[in-house]
Parts: structure tokens; C-alpha cells; sequence
């Protein structure tokens, strides 16, 4: 998922010194998870911030390790590859578990538009981009054999001590792909680590996936500002935030064309098709692992669909831009719940002007 959403530094200078006995701001940036990993965060001293942030980065590289689909001996990958080898449940990380669970509750929240066994349709559509032509439809049907919660299945052995955790795939080619997940998680990790350090004040943007914790000194919460549908133009929107996650998921600069078709790099894992209409969907959630996942599954459900799912969870809000024609000067339409609502309205507005 590329950047969509932009965090805003408040007007405080980095360089400045806080009052005597008051936290100082610290910012860092690292690449991590092929994506920007900022951190911005109050601590005591230069000693505790340092140590933080090093906490910090070390569970993205441990994460990525652990989650990544490009590397053939990542934990995931390795796992499902024993696994679809010998048909037997294969022991697994308790992390790896506990992101594999909250996967499949936002598959079962989604009726499916969310699925992580989505990477062997994913890995057609790869060739397709990069040959110009559709998959074979073959190829494409037995793609969508291999998806679905059905495919795998989690087990646990409470009788151990301390418990073990067991992955096991049911058709040798089923893939896990955890990338509309992964960031979140980690995102999440990095906000645990910082608020078991005493640092409460602190927001993680992972290539525009965003954790605020608790506000800065003296504000109500972190500014946050989302783009639109036009490649370049300036924030669409603007949002305070504190002790929430924010996550956008759409296809403004990840797409492709064959035979003079728009297609998203969003697929939709039920039809194996990406999707065509350009959109941009931004949720906001407890944590950033559900934003993640809901971004992306909202993406597919549609904005009536999406809307409604987004109505009927707790904690949830969500915007979807949508232009459905596929044409950049098409008229846009906005659906929104909860504090998007007069963001909404004023997209909508914009949009009746032109």
C-alpha cells in the first residue's frame, strides 16, 4: 500500500529545548517494511528516546522477518511452504498467530472481501501487469481454489508450558499474504513497546498507516491530513487524533492498464478480479492492524457495503471516494460515518462546484 495519508508536524521545533523538567519532542525516520517509518514521540532525554527507538525498529525488522511474502525463509512463508508440504500443522511464533487470528476475524467481519490467502490470485495479476494481458483463465480458476479461511486452520496446545501455537494449510499451494496487515501489527508492537517504556505521548506512521497514542504536551491530539484521488494535490482533509488509528487503502498510484482497462493492484479475493473504479478509503480504528485490514476490506465491499460495515462496528469510521467510471475527470462521490461525516459533505460540495 503506498502513502495516502500525511502526518502534519505540530509547530514545534525539533530543535528546540522544552522547558526545564518537561519531555522533549523526538522524531525518527527509518526505512523499514519497504515503507517510511516515522516516529515522533516525548520523552525525559536523549538517552530514553534513543533506547525507544531502537526498541522500537528492532520489532519492524523482527516483524518483517517474521511476515514478509518476499523472503522465501520469512516464517510465514517457510511455514505454509512445510505445511502444504506435508499436510501437518507446523509450530508457529505466538506473534505470527496472534496477527494470523485477527486475519481471519476481518475475513469473518467482511464477509471475505479481506482474505490474506489471497497471494496466489495476487502473484497472477503481478505477471499480468508486467506481460500486459490477463491470466490465463485456467490459471486463474485454480488460483481461486486455493483462497479462503477454509483453506487453513490455527491450533493451539494449551497443555504445553508456556503454550504452542500450530499452522497448518490444507492444499499444498495455499500462500498467506500479510501485507494489508503487517504494517498495522507492527505499528501496534512499536505503540506497546513505547507505552511500556513510559512514553505516552507518541504516533507511528508506516507509509501513511498511522497509530496516535496520547496527545502531545499542551494539544488535543496529533494533526492528521489524507489525500484525495489526484496524484499530488494537496490534503483533502484534516483530523485531530489521539489514542486511534488511522490506515488508507486505494489505487490513485498503484494500477495498470490492459486492453485500455483500469485495473486496481486491489483484488477482489471472492471474484479473483481487481478491482476498476478508483477510490480512496480511510478508516479510522482502536488499532492500527484492524484500520489496515478494513482499509483494504472496505476497498472491495464498496462504498454502500463498506459503509454499512463500518456503521456496525465499534470504534470504527471510515471514508470511501470513489470515482466509478474510471476516468480521471470523472465526478467523485463520497460516503462517510462518524467524524468524516462533514468531511464528507464537503468533498461533496467541492465536487457540485466544479
Amino acid at each position: 500500500m503506498r502513502p495516502m495519508i500525511v502526518f502534519l508536524s505540530l509547530p514545534v521545533l525539533f530543535a528546540s529545548l522544552a522547558a526545564a523538567g518537561e519531555p522533549r519532542r523526538y522524531e525518527y525516520l527509518e526505512e523499514k517494511m519497504a515503507v517510511p517509518v516515522r516516529l515522533v514521540f516525548y520523552a525525559e532525554s536523549p538517552e530514553e528516546a534513543d533506547a525507544a527507538q531502537e526498541a522500537v525498529y528492532r520489532r519492524f525488522d523482527e516483524l518483517n522477518r517474521m511476515m514478509s511474502d518476499y523472503d522465501p525463509e520469512s516464517e510465514i512463508v517457510r511455514a505454509c511452504r512445510e505445511s502444504g508440504a506435508t499436510g501437518e500443522a507446523v509450530e508457529i511464533s505466538s506473534s505470527l498467530y496472534d496477527v494470523l487470528s485477527l486475519a481471519r476475524e476481518m475475513n469473518r467481519q467482511t464477509g471475505g472481501a479481506f482474505d490474506i490467502s489471497v497471494s496466489p490470485i495476487v502473484k497472477l495479476w503481478r505477471r499480468s501487469r508486467i506481460y500486459g494481458r490477463r491470466p490465463p483463465a485456467d490459471y486463474l480458476e485454480r488460483a481461486k481454489t486455493l483462497v479462503g479461511n477454509g483453506n487453513w486452520e490455527l491450533s493451539v496446545d494449551d497443555g504445553s508450558d508456556p503454550p504452542r501455537f500450530f499452522l497448518r494449510v490444507l492444499k499444498k499451494d495455499v500462500r498467506l499474504d500479510l501485507g494489508g496487515i503487517a504494517k498495522g501489527y507492527a505499528i501496534d508492537e512499536g505503540i506497546r513497546l513505547l507505552k511500556e517504556r513510559g512514553i505516552g505521548a507518541a504516533l507511528i506512521d508506516a507509509g501513511g498507516d498511522i497509530r496516535a497514542a496520547g496527545p502531545p504536551p499542551g494539544k488535543d491530539g496529533w494533526t492528521i491530513g489524507g489525500v484525495s484521488l489526484d496524484e499530488g494535490a494537496e490534503a483533502a482533509y484534516y483530523l485531530t487524533l489521539s489514542d486511534t488509528a488511522i490506515a488508507t487503502s486505494g489505487d490513485m498510484f498503484q494500477y495498470f492498464e490492459i486492453d485500455r482497462i483500469r485495473y486496481s493492484h486491489i483484488i477482489d479475493p471472492r471474484s479473483g478480479e481487481p478491482l476498476t473504479a478508483r477510490s480512496v478509503v480511510s478508516v479510522i480504528a482502536p488499532d492500527a492492524a484492524s484500520a489496515d485490514a478494513l482499509a483494504s476490506g472496505i476497498s472491495v465491499l464498496g462504498p454502500e457495503k463498506g459503509i454499512l460495515l463500518a456503521a456496525s462496528t465499534p470504534g470504527v469510521e471510515a471514508l470511501v471516494i470513489t470515482s466509478p467510471s474510471g476516468d480521471e475527470g470523472a465526478k467523485i462521490n463520497a460516503a462517510a460515518v462518524g467524524r468524516f461525516l462533514p468531511i464528507r459533505d464537503e468533498i461533496l460540495e467541492k465536487e457540485r462546484a466544479r
